[in-house]
């Protein structure tokens, strides 16, 4: 997606699907998870490359990971390992790859690009508390999995409380949600506070 090739077999910009790229990698940086992009694409009746109306997270995360967007190629990615059947594999040192700079018209400027590969990085290994426990990167709240507990350093997670009757919106401690005060004196903070 992006790009489609000449009569000599170089690659050319798509404009239009080109946006696509810029706004999925866009979406990325504001936050959105590979889900929500997938789901916003959806809604605005956009098409996957294969023409497809469903976005699958790993098509999202494969373009967000594709050099090619910088106008870098890798190649040798795959390989034929049978000529008669044409099967080919993902090369995983059967043969050398070779990567080649510049080697067509960029989309996605290669500073985008790497804040992108930083950004994935930094979801995949969210580790807080005490005991450094995995968390799962939520982009459903704008202070999702960047608030943190000064007393235990885990993660606040938006819960409802009830207060006398009405529901509120709170932030708690992961920590002493799922162990208690024992574990974690940190108290809970009203949505409002947050946000002044």
């Amino acid at each position: 997606m992006g790009y489609t090739k000449d009569e000599d077999g170089n690659l050319i910009i798509v404009p239009e699907e080109a946006e696509i790229i810029k706004r999925i990698y866009r979406e990325y940086l504001e936050g959105q998870s590979l889900v929500g992009i997938g789901r916003g694409l959806e809604k605005d009746g956009i098409l996957t490359a294969a023409g497809k109306p469903r976005w699958r997270p790993e098509s999202v995360k494969k373009i967000l990971q594709n050099e090619k967007y910088i106008g870098d190629a890798l190649l040798q990615k795959t390989v034929t390992v049978d000529f008669l059947t044409k099967k080919r594999v993902k090369n995983e040192g059967h043969l050398p790859q070779y990567y080649v700079e510049n080697s067509h018209e960029a989309i996605i400027l290669k500073e985008r690009f790497l804040q992108v590969q930083e950004e994935i990085h930094r979801r995949s290994n969210i580790y807080t508390g005490e005991g450094k426990n995995k968390r799962i990167y939520s982009s459903k709240y704008a202070l999702s999995a960047i608030t943190f507990c000064g007393d235990c350093g885990d993660i606040y997670r938006r819960t409802y409380w009830n207060i006398h009757g009405r529901k509120e919106f709170v932030w708690r401690c992961v920590t002493r949600i799922e162990q208690g005060p024992e574990v974690c004196k940190n108290r809970t903070v009203k949505e409002d506070e947050l946000y002044c």
